[in-house]
């Protein structure tokens, strides 16, 4: 069975319960299984809407120029960790290019499977991803990602999935747990507050430093 074959009968099973379930996960399959590194980005929810698919969304349209320019810098430095880029080769430059090339490669899971608004509540996200435990194990196993960038997420993952785990810190503050062979590593919300380019080197440079570290994910 193919992952998006696995994907339609999990969500089927999920709208039975909720109809207005957004539907998340691989974007493209053959090119997610086909990178280098597999990638997935757990984030919060979607912001507005129900009853859709947020991986049609970013297959078909490559997302929104706020939310999805960030990921698919971020996707296109990780693939790519052997080159050193200056900034001025990722910024303003061909962004929808790169959305509808690298957005392709990902796999974006949300914790609450319905949609919120501007700005999400905690404790809604919290009981959402208790509720929605089990079906976000599967889709994770489903997924076999190498690395789980937690977009804002890490301490709900950890308290549902990881209790009492110590986590690891790399040398320059970035906390991350090795999970059964998978980094899931915990980073800012891609639309938060801080310079793009300090987002950007700071999560790379997290990336090289576990890789070397844990020995993962050898390109």
């Amino acid at each position: 069975m193919s992952i998006r074959e696995a994907e339609e009968e999990l969500f089927a099973a999920l709208k039975a319960v909720n109809p207005d379930t957004v539907e998340d996960g691989i974007v493209d399959e053959a090119e997610y299984l086909s990178a280098k590194i597999k990638i997935v980005y757990l984030m919060k929810e979607v912001n507005g809407g129900s009853a859709w698919s947020l991986r049609e969304f970013l297959r078909e349209e490559a997302g929104c120029a706020t939310a999805w320019n960030p990921i698919a810098r971020w996707t296109e430095g990780i693939l790519s960790l052997e080159e050193e880029k200056d900034w001025n080769e990722y910024w303003m430059r061909e962004e929808e290019t790169r959305r509808e090339k690298m957005l392709k490669k990902i796999g974006v899971v949300n914790l609450k499977k319905t949609s919120g608004g501007g700005s999400s509540d905690r404790k809604v996200i919290y009981e959402a991803a208790k509720e929605n435990r089990n079906f976000l194990q599967h889709q994770l196993e489903l997924y076999k990602p190498q690395i789980i960038i937690c977009c804002g997420t890490a301490q709900i993952f950890a308290d549902i999935f990881l209790p009492g785990k110590e986590w690891k810190c790399t040398s320059r503050g970035i906390w991350y747990y090795v999970w059964g062979g998978t980094a899931i590593i915990e980073f800012y919300h891609p639309g938060a507050h801080v310079l793009h380019c300090l987002l950007h080197y700071g999560l790379l440079d997290a990336v090289r430093e576990i890789q070397k570290t844990e020995g993962l994910w050898r390109q």
